[in-house]
């Protein structure tokens, strides 16, 4: 989206045009006699000739050249505009004078084309720059509001949805029992793609409409439509029988006929050509063969007496078997009753033969015969049951007319020398040549076929009819192709035209229609339906909206909102949520509400970023980090998602809810009944002497054990179980843990693994634990969730938006004082001079908080970290793990009390084992500015203080509707949007706190409704 009007109010709402004509004509830049004044009044005191602090000199702007005057010109409107400049400490100029020194600059630059400050202020990171109190305010609600008309670059999910779309790939997820369809997955099976559109990594909203097409999206753009066109010619289309693509498969049915016949003679003539050279040549075969030469192994090393040669084991050598493609001739010869009779040196010699008369490459075979110099023996004794694996392929001979044609080819093509596989290469060589001379001759598909296949793909790809200028220049194009290329790769050229269409890569947002009185433009029916599709999902509009747009009923602001409020309310589509989640296998990752309103507070909050955060399991105390990071990520989405279902005071919820997730899957019923399993297993036994149970005893209990089954324990076979012991052995850990766990007065259990070893009882992640500051041995954990969780109080708290906001051994009091700020109370900071080195200082016998303030609390650097730090020293009350705590670890090798060991005996998994250093106490008191509330700013005690006092601020709630705008719209507010903003939180405040009905009315705004063309 380029800048347009929107930047325009933004930055000069009171530019005089007849200056900016009248200084175009200009033949050099003059600064105006006001501008001047202003300057000197303000700016030449730090910044003349004699000055020059920052090396800026603003006193001979006008004597510079051009390139330099632009270049000092985009610096000084940044700092003016943005109001870095002047410093807060000097006197300042009023909003007039500011106006009137930003235009003058604005027009200089305008005429040659060269403003940055336009292009900064469409990303997201710049959004916050627009006045707050003004857009509040109600100054400028009765400036219409618009979008401007743009392409809008897909997102990386919208890729995925697109391609699981086109190839019909469906993909299944587990929750519990329940197995289900899933949209979303970027995995597609038998095509690999690349996806082109990632977004970046980055916590804040990450899918703008400010993006074009690069080199690099072009590249894999190229790669995945040749991919994509190979399998739905060569895989799809046939397998479905026409019924995909049916012009597609007409157009090729004939070289898929073609291609099915010569598929059948090579395997037939693969798997019997020595039999039916027999049949052809009877006794001359023999001397039609090319002359023996045997490979040479490398001799075995010599062994000294008493010495035998090691073997690598059965399982190694037939998998080399099997991996160089000799195991089937091996083990059918070995398990027919003729060849078997032969002794081991004539058997290798006999597959040395075949493998050489075949046409096998040397090496092959030389690799095949070192392991049959071995193991031949071996390979007698297994061969049987090897048969299951690679059964013998009888001899069936194919139709008459088949069997005439293979032998006229063999006796036309077969010479003397020849090895099996040169003449099977020129026999299918000839037919295949033969087959192209008959698809030539049956001519081109006819323009009737040609209009039908660009139908359908332009239906399956870009979800629309083409128009007849379209199919008419789609089917003058594949005829081309076909000329060229033959029919299959036609058909292959015209699908990547359509994938590498701009239509395919972008999202149209175009007015249509007749302006109002505004000039402004509602968005197509079709465009419309697209915009709000993708504005709650990653999928193309649903049945419902395509009916909507084709019949005249999404031409309404009530249309839009029927049909949001519709979308809002579907819960009968799952999605998959996380795709770094997905790569790791994780079967909780999915949800039944539109996936993008989920993701919305996932990428405002940032959490996510956890997943690749590196952290040491020694520091953390236990194993199986990673799966407890995943867990906490996934309960981070569960209780966003149960406050968003509620959809009462969300934001408020969002930021000071007591209540979470703590290892939950979040079907109370399901874990009440696993909690119960365990509980009656340990009131069943925790009165029996059953640490001195043997065989005999546990034996007693038979049929407790049948009905309450423990982790691989067969009760009927106590001598049976897995590497981590028999039976007895696994009762006896079981009943540890399960003990540990209930005997303190718990009142449930938690269902976590009885013991470490291969698989699991429940489901995994337990040691997210950890996370939360619980000792698994002593937990009082509820089957009932969300929960109440001492010392903590919303988002802000939670282990895993701490987490994503540390660093990989240490806190992170700055960027998280820095969230806050922006993302909640709408502040801005400066981005990091490049001059400043920002590294906190080393000092083994001071806190964290102690060795920051060393190097912020400085006078060049305090000005923007009094922003931040005393926001982000609330939480550290928290370590970098998420762990509440009061004092803070000095954790350096001199400062260590007790070292723990690195490995658990046993595998121990109840076991803490972070070593003991030496601490500090932790100071986490800060102070909060900038609610603009006197009954909230003030000093803080704490994070969650802190979380209190920002779960009742309205400027916070405020913040929360500015980073929705953002997220649904696809850019930056502007104060011509001050009416949608106020129309949004007004909407969430009269309907009890509902983020669905800001939804409803951000989605239903001038804002979003309506567009105009692009002004330069």
């Amino acid at each position: 989206m380029r800048a347009s009007a929107f930047i325009a109010t933004a930055i000069t709402a009171s530019i005089s045009t007849g200056w900016a004509e009248g200084n175009k004509a200009a033949a050099a830049f003059t600064v105006p006699e006001n501008a001047e004044a202003i300057l000197d009044r303000y700016c030449y005191n730090c910044h003349d000739e004699d000055s020059q602090k920052g090396d800026i000199q603003l006193d001979d702007i006008g004597s510079l050249d051009t390139q330099k005057r632009l270049d000092l010109l985009n610096r000084v409107q940044e700092q003016i505009y943005f109001q870095h400049m002047p410093p807060k400490n000097k006197r300042q100029p009023d909003e007039a004078e500011r106006k009137a020194i930003l235009a003058v600059i604005s027009a200089e630059l305008g005429n040659h084309n060269a403003s940055t400050l336009e292009g900064k202020l469409q990303k997201p990171e710049y959004g916050n720059y627009i006045d707050h109190e003004k857009l509040f305010s109600g100054e400028y609600k009765d400036v219409p509001a618009y979008t401007t008309d743009r392409r809008w670059l897909i997102s990386e999910f919208i890729f995925n949805a697109k391609f699981q779309r086109i190839l019909e790939k469906k993909t299944m997820a587990n929750r519990g029992k329940k197995r289900f369809e899933v949209v979303g997955s970027k995995r597609l099976q038998e095509v690999s793609l690349a996806n082109p559109f990632l977004l970046p990594k980055t916590i804040g909203v990450r899918y703008y409409a400010n993006e074009d097409l690069t080199g690099g999206h072009l590249s894999s753009m190229l790669t995945n439509a040749q991919a994509v066109s190979e399998y739905i010619t060569d895989v799809q289309v046939p397998k479905s029988k026409g019924k995909y693509l049916p012009a597609a498969m007409e157009i090729i049915a004939m070289e898929e006929a073609h291609a099915a016949t010569i598929t059948a003679r090579r395997a037939f003539l693969e798997s019997h050509i020595e039999r039916i050279c027999e049949e052809i040549y009877g006794d001359r075969n023999e001397s039609m063969l090319p002359t023996f030469v045997p490979v040479v192994l490398q001799p075995l090393p010599e062994l000294k007496e008493g010495e035998k040669y090691k073997k690598a084991p059965m399982g190694v050598s037939t998998g080399m078997l099997e991996k160089l493609g000799a195991a089937p001739l091996v083990y059918h010869t070995l398990t027919d009753p003729n060849l078997s009779q032969m002794s081991d040196d004539e058997l290798r010699g006999y597959f040395e033969r075949v493998w050489f008369y075949r046409g096998d490459h040397e090496r092959t075979i030389q690799s095949r015969m070192a392991i049959l110099r071995e193991y031949v023996s071996d390979f007698r004794g297994i061969a049987q049951e090897q048969l299951r694996r690679h059964k013998k392929i009888e001899y069936t001979p194919l139709a008459d007319e088949e069997m005439a044609v293979i032998r006229a080819s063999i006796q036309q093509h077969r010479k003397k020398g020849d090895r099996y596989n040169t003449l099977i290469d020129e026999c299918v060589t000839d037919w295949e040549q033969s087959f192209a001379q008959q698809r030539k001759d049956a001519g081109p598909p006819s323009p009737e076929t040609l209009t039908a296949l660009a139908g359908q793909l332009s239906g399956l790809i870009l979800e629309r009819e083409p128009t007849p200028a379209e199919t008419s220049e789609y089917v003058a194009l594949t005829q081309s192709y076909v000329e060229k290329l033959g029919r299959r790769k036609a058909v292959q050229k015209l699908i990547q035209t359509f994938l590498l269409s701009t239509e395919f890569a972008y999202r149209n947002e175009l007015g249509a229609g007749e302006p109002d009185e505004h000039g402004r433009r509602m968005m197509s029916p079709r465009d419309a339906s697209y915009a709000i599709a993708y504005a709650l999902t990653d999928q193309s509009p649903d049945a419902e909206l395509v009916a909507a747009a084709t019949s005249g009923r999404l031409n309404t602001r009530e249309d839009y909102k029927r049909e949001v409020e519709r979308l809002l309310a579907r819960r009968d589509v799952r999605s998959l949520i996380d795709p770094i989640l997905e790569d790791k296998s994780w079967a909780e990752n999915t949800t039944d509400m539109p996936i993008r309103e989920l993701r919305f507070f996932r990428e405002f909050f940032g959490y996510p970023k956890a997943l690749e955060i590196f952290k040491d399991e020694k520091r953390f105390g236990g194993d199986r980090l990673d799966q407890a990071t995943n867990r906490v990520v996934n309960e981070a989405d569960r209780i966003v998602e149960y406050i968003l279902e509620k959809d009462k005071n969300v934001f408020e919820e969002l930021i000071g809810t007591e209540e979470f997730y703590v290892f939950h899957d979040g079907d109370n019923e399901a874990m009440t009944a696993d909690s119960d399993l365990i509980k009656r297993i340990y009131a069943y036994f925790k009165d029996k002497d059953w640490k001195n149970f043997g065989y005999k005893e546990l034996a007693e209990h038979t049929d407790f054990l049948r009905k309450n089954p423990m982790r691989n324990i067969n009760p009927d076979n106590l001598k049976s179980g897995n590497r981590s012991g028999d039976g007895l052995k696994l009762f006896k850990k079981s009943m540890t843990s399960i003990t540990a766990r209930l005997d303190k007065g718990q009142k449930d259990a938690a269902p976590f693994d009885m013991y470490r070893g291969y698989g699991s009882d429940f489901m995994p992640g337990e040691n997210v634990a950890m996370l939360w500051g619980y000792s698994k041995d002593n937990w009082n954990w509820s089957a009932t969730q969300p929960a109440k969780v001492p010392n903590r109080k919303g988002m802000l708290t939670h282990p895993a938006w701490l987490l994503a906001h540390a660093f990989n051994t240490e806190t992170d009091p700055v960027h998280r004082g820095k969230f806050v700020r922006e993302k909640l109370l709408a502040g801005t900071i400066p981005d990091v001079p490049i001059t400043v080195d920002a590294v906190i200082p080393e000092d083994h016998n001071k806190t964290l908080r102690d060795r920051l303030a060393m190097a912020t609390e400085t006078k060049s650097c305090w000005h923007c970290h009094e922003k931040m730090n005393p926001l982000g020293n609330t939480f550290e009350m928290y370590d970098d793990f998420g762990r509440f705590r009061t004092e803070e670890y000095l954790e350096y090798p001199e400062h260590l009390v007790t070292k723990r060991p690195d490995e658990a005996k046993d595998r121990n998994h109840l076991l803490d084992l972070r070593d003991i250093y030496k601490t500090l106490p932790v100071d986490s008191s800060g102070h909060l500015a900038g609610t603009e509330d006197p009954s909230l700013d003030g000093d803080l005690v704490g994070a969650v203080d802190l979380a209190e006092r920002l779960s009742k601020s309205r400027r916070v709630r405020q913040s929360f509707i500015r980073h929705a705008f953002r997220y649904f719209m696809g850019r930056n507010e502007f104060l011509s949007d001050s009416k949608t903003l106020i129309d949004a939180e007004q909407a969430y405040v009269n309907n009890g706190g509902s983020f669905d009905a800001a939804i409803v009315s951000l989605l239903t705004s001038d804002s979003f409704i309506y567009r105009k063309p692009a002004e330069n």
